[in-house]
């Protein structure tokens, strides 16, 4: 979002309203430029340019603010920089716009909220306690409405991981591969220099 700044000086408001008047003259209107350049964001993130990433998600802020994937955008650039306290913040405002539930908004929020709590500096013991049962009550929102998904098992396996339950890592891989996932050799690994593997039933 610009880093916060304040937009209303001459000079910046009206560049603004030209990247607003030349993107709805393209786009049709400032909802669809939102999503082309969300999509654009995407794209550059998983190329790995955040830099990138960040100024179409900042485009697409500005053109349409009540975008929830705008907030996910910046989340997945902020957790890439291991901002996983900042990354958190943007899920719940994603959250709070009640984006689609089926992309798996609910395991990327869990997942990020562990991290936080887990790698968050300066977090009390009471507000890291919060952190955890707030991953686990959107892991356990999105097995309600995304249930035998293995995307968001192994999501929350990785949870587990990061806050030293790794026998409920164990037992969401499991579910992972009942549903069909494969999970991250590089992260079974870590799990496996943690805890063995238990025996399965």
């Amino acid at each position: 979002m610009y880093g916060g700044l304040d937009r209303s000086a001459p000079a910046v408001k009206a560049a603004d309203d030209k990247l607003i008047a030349d993107a709805t003259h393209a786009f049709g209107s400032r909802a669809n430029a939102a999503r082309a350049w969300v999509e654009q964001g995407y794209r550059f993130y998983q190329a790995n340019q955040l830099g990138m990433a960040t100024r179409r998600f900042n485009q697409a802020w500005l053109m349409n603010p009540d975008n929830a994937e705008v907030y996910t955008g910046f989340a997945a650039v902020l957790h890439d920089q291991n901002r996983f306290c900042d990354a958190m913040k943007m899920m719940e405002t994603a959250l709070s716009l009640k984006p689609p539930s089926f992309q798996g908004v609910y395991a990327d929020a869990g997942r990020i909220a562990a991290r936080c709590a887990a790698q968050g500096r300066g977090l009390s013991g009471p507000e890291r306690a919060a952190m955890i049962a707030r991953s686990d009550a959107l892991f356990r929102n999105g097995e309600r409405v995304e249930p035998d998904k293995a995307y968001l098992y192994n999501a929350w396996a990785s949870a587990y991981y990061w806050n030293g339950q790794y026998a409920d890592a164990w037992a969401m891989v499991s579910k992972a591969r009942q549903a069909g996932g494969r999970g991250n050799a590089k992260f079974l690994d870590m799990l496996r220099a943690k805890m063995p593997e238990p025996p399965q039933p």
